[in-house]
């Protein structure tokens, strides 16, 4: 397998730990697995509390930690978690003759991985923390680049492929979704209906599937049999100190003094987590799955790729280094960053809210600077969204470096709603932002969206006025470092 520069990617799994720079483009199964009942362990009643955050936690952190076990027996690569949602990727055997060969073990791999969740649910958790699953499945061509830093990887993956996969995934209904794409490959029904209208697979066509996997020992019976396995497995590296279980008395929180920015992901762990109130933002490249399967039909990926890691540093930036934010993650061409304003571990919840927009306004602004200055991106946008409430943050699932990073509240949860529902020029802000919002912030948003807003507007809290006034300083979406 090459990259897009023609130079052999890494030896072993060759999309994982890929080196600055390097974008493969490789044929893949994506696999997303959504906790459905999420909410009932997050929520009490409706409503978030220390004990509620506490059950969500240890919830994450037994799939987590089962699907990473799953994985690494697979010869699968874990790309991410967030959240509810788990995503995973086979792309071995490789070559065109192995598509429904890729299938079949993508799906073994989400088959294997609900088993064991469960499994280990009751003989770990005494049955406290069953989960319901909604998985999608696609197979297609992607891009895989990871421009994280060693104790930080940002494994990502663009394409169609792993947009229609999340697509699939959405939803409260549980059962396997296989693309129109993959019933084509198999001859199943379906093969002409869109994403929206697929039903959950069958039994019988799940069957079908697996049958395309040449190992030996595809089968529903062996998925019970290799759980049991492995959860022997767990329970003796448990027993001899190699692993560890967490429930919810488990979870410490304390509070972390501002700022954000100098929360060290690697020092959390459940018994060291943070919990405070928040904002936590999201702003997603509006277009770019559509820019990256054109790049990878007209053979610009390299251009693609490289624009895509300056804008994500331009973000970054803005996030952490203008408003002492904290990057939780990139979530494919989507950045998750937690904002907090007040003095030592006192959040001021108003000037948190009023700095939130201040850095939308920012975000907005540096995507534009890069527009300006990049080529090819001109029809891309940027959709943002932000939220505040009370916020957990800690490391959890495997422990050591396969753990990783969350954040989850309603908070999180209701920002990547906001943002889901924007268009490329709009920032919308949550219902409980909204009301703690000083009133010349409320300003920006009718109806609680702001279109274009950018950070002069709002820096200057003029939200009847586009045209910005003349800053006697550079303010921070000037900032142009990152731009080659």
């Amino acid at each position: 397998m090459r990259d897009e520069f023609g130079r052999d990617a890494p030896a072993g799994n060759p999309l994982y730990n890929l080196p600055a720079g390097v974008a493969v483009v490789a044929d893949t199964v994506q696999i997303y697995v959504n906790l459905v009942n999420y909410d009932e362990q997050r929520l009490d009643e409706g409503r978030e509390a220390e004990a509620s955050h506490r059950r969500a936690l240890a919830f994450l952190h037994l799939h987590y930690a089962a699907l990473d076990r799953v994985v690494e027996d697979a010869g699968a690569q874990r790309v991410d978690f967030h959240g509810a949602r788990l995503h995973a990727v086979i792309a071995e055997p490789a070559g065109p003759d192995f598509a429904a060969e890729r299938v079949a073990r993508g799906l073994r791999l989400a088959l294997d991985m609900m088993a064991l969740s469960q499994q280990a649910n009751r003989a770990l958790y005494d049955g406290g923390l069953e989960a319901k699953f909604r998985v999608g499945i696609d197979a297609g061509a992607c891009v895989a680049i990871d421009s994280g830093r060693q104790d930080e990887r940002e494994p990502l993956f663009i394409g169609s492929a792993a947009n229609h996969a999340a697509k699939l995934a959405d939803g409260s209904e549980p059962g396997v979704f296989v693309s129109p794409a993959i019933r084509a490959i198999f001859g199943l029904a379906g093969a002409h209906l869109s994403l929206e209208q697929v039903p959950a697979a069958t039994q019988g066509e799940l069957a079908q599937i697996l049958k395309a996997d040449r190992r030996l020992g595809s089968t529903f019976e062996e998925l019970e049999t290799d759980a049991v396995r492995r959860v022997a497995t767990w329970q003796a590296d448990v027993r001899e100190h190699r692993a560890k279980t967490a429930g919810p008395s488990d979870f410490l929180f304390h509070e972390h003094r501002l700022p954000l920015r100098s929360i060290d992901y690697q020092e959390l762990m459940p018994s060291n987590s943070i919990r405070m109130a928040l904002v936590s933002i999201f702003a997603d490249i509006d277009g770019y799955t559509n820019y990256i399967d054109s790049a990878v039909v007209s053979h610009s990926v390299a251009e693609a790729v490289r624009n895509l890691h300056v804008i994500r540093s331009e973000l970054n930036a803005v996030v952490q280094d203008d408003f002492d934010g904290r990057k939780v993650r990139f979530i494919g061409d989507c950045i998750h960053g937690l904002i907090a304003d007040g003095e030592g571990s006192n959040v001021n919840e108003r000037d948190s809210v009023d700095s939130a927009a201040q850095c939308a306004g920012a975000l907005r602004s540096s995507f534009h600077l890069c527009r300006d200055l990049l080529s090819g991106v001109a029809e891309l946008g940027l959709a943002i969204g932000f939220e505040l409430g009370p916020t957990p943050i800690s490391r959890i699932g495997i422990r050591g470096e396969r753990s990783v990073r969350v954040a989850s509240s309603k908070a999180t949860i209701g920002s990547e709603s906001c943002q889901s529902v924007c268009d490329g020029e709009e920032t919308r802000i949550g219902d409980v932002a909204y009301a703690q919002a000083s009133p010349t912030v409320r300003a920006f948003f009718p109806s609680q969206v702001a279109t274009e807003l950018v950070y002069d507007d709002i820096a200057f809290q003029d939200p009847g006025s586009r045209a910005a006034a003349a800053a006697p300083e550079p303010v921070p979406a000037e900032r142009h470092h990152a731009v080659p």
